[in-house]
């Protein structure tokens, strides 16, 4: 089969999830002999040099976007409470690549059977494509705009103009809407009106090369217990309930040192609260964390928190499991539906997500329990068979 894939961005390239989701889709797709034509924002030296060699029927093209750089900037940005308006203009950038990707398609006159896109980024790209070359058209959603806006349905109506309409259109136009999680299938039905038949839903996977792994020995650890979030500083993650769940555990121990591993839009807002909570001695703002740091982090947490408002998904939670991390995640997190027995909590109970946190660390044996039934609920998850489903889902339609 012929595909015609499109997405913001591919890893090695570092933005969001959705790069790694595009590598893992682009690589079991060219393993399963598809023919993928992958069109991303900038086919930078990074992704020539690590793909090199590797697909075997497959191409990644590059629209040479002058807001790339920007993109992967406004992810990497300390502090752009302000700054991050001027940034980037998400729906400029929309309409540039679905420009770029009709002018070239015109030049390459590229054959394909079935158009496959990415969330609102390429979703506009996608329709027009299907109206001028009539071919079937599926859009995979790894996060909608009512995640985005912390769950929050009133705000909707003042987005038709931008990632919402755009979101509308798409369940309009796909013949075929692919979602990481049941939850998001319910939102897509009663916030979009979109039309449940349409809609599949496959779930993310951890990363092929899971196994557990030892922790590091820091002489942190020596003084305090460490519980982590990792992840961007913005209001659906849910980092300021997670901070007043640290105050109420501060309370029972000092001994707690609480990390919060990222940068995004809340930052400044989350260091100012920890100091009203008088708690900024045990606190600690990194900042944007590399591959090395966020493993370093893992390494030495005793628990991981994912407090989400609104999560789609939510592939942190496999990370921490890899390095023994007792986790807790919140029940409007995705990856809910799939850690059945993690230790979960509505993100606003703030008192639960505390005494969990408690328990946790008076009695270990607790999560290493827990470990041992996540690990078992994650066992048949794999990039390789949400890849396969996918598959059956285009030669449904072609």
């Amino acid at each position: 089969m012929k595909i015609l894939f499109l997405s913001w961005g591919v890893f090695p390239q570092k933005g969001g999830g959705l790069e790694k989701v595009t590598y893992y889709y682009l690589k079991y797709l060219d393993y399963f002999n598809n023919n993928v034509y992958l069109f991303i924002l900038n086919l930078t030296d990074d992704v020539k040099s690590f793909w090199n060699n590797k697909l075997k029927n497959s191409k990644i093209f590059g629209l040479n976007m002058k807001v790339y750089q920007s993109y992967i900037d406004y992810f990497k940005y300390e502090s752009f409470t302000l700054y991050k308006r001027k940034i980037i203009d998400y729906k400029r950038a929309v309409i540039e690549y679905k420009d770029r990707i009709l002018d070239i398609l015109k030049k390459m006159k590229l054959d394909f059977d079935i158009i496959y896109a990415y969330d609102w980024l390429t979703a506009l790209a996608g329709i027009e494509i299907k109206k001028i070359y009539k071919k079937p058209l599926v859009v995979h959603f790894h996060s909608l705009v009512y995640d985005r806006v912390g769950g929050n349905p009133d705000v909707l109506k003042y987005l038709y103009d931008y990632d919402y309409g755009i979101e509308l259109e798409a369940c309009k136009y796909a013949d075929k809407i692919v979602v990481v999680s049941k939850r998001e299938k319910d939102i897509l039905v009663k916030y979009y009106n979109c039309d449940e038949k349409k809609i599949e839903v496959i779930y993310n996977a951890p990363d092929d090369d899971f196994n557990i792994r030892e922790k590091i020995n820091s002489k942190i650890k020596e003084k305090y217990k460490i519980v982590l979030y990792l992840g961007r500083m913005t209001m659906h993650k849910g980092p300021d309930y997670l901070l007043r769940a640290a105050k109420k555990v501060l309370e029972k121990r000092k001994d707690v040192l609480f990390i919060f591993a990222g940068t995004g839009e809340m930052l400044e807002q989350l260091i100012k609260m920890a100091a009203d909570l008088n708690i900024s001695k045990n606190v600690i703002f990194t900042g944007w964390v590399d591959d090395d740091l966020a493993e370093y982090l893992y390494s030495i947490a005793d628990i991981f928190v994912l407090p989400s408002i609104s999560e789609p998904f939510g592939l942190t939670p496999f990370e921490a499991l890899k390095y023994k991390d007792f986790i807790i995640i919140s029940k409007q997190t995705g990856v809910y539906e799939v850690l059945k027995n993690a230790l979960a909590v509505d993100f606003w109970d703030v008192n639960k997500m505390a005494d969990y946190i408690l328990a946790l660390l008076s009695y270990p044996k607790l999560g290493e329990f827990e470990i041992k039934l996540c690990l078992e609920d994650i066992k048949n998850l794999s990039w390789k068979n949400s890849v396969e489903k996918l598959i059956s889902i285009f030669n449904s339609l072609v």
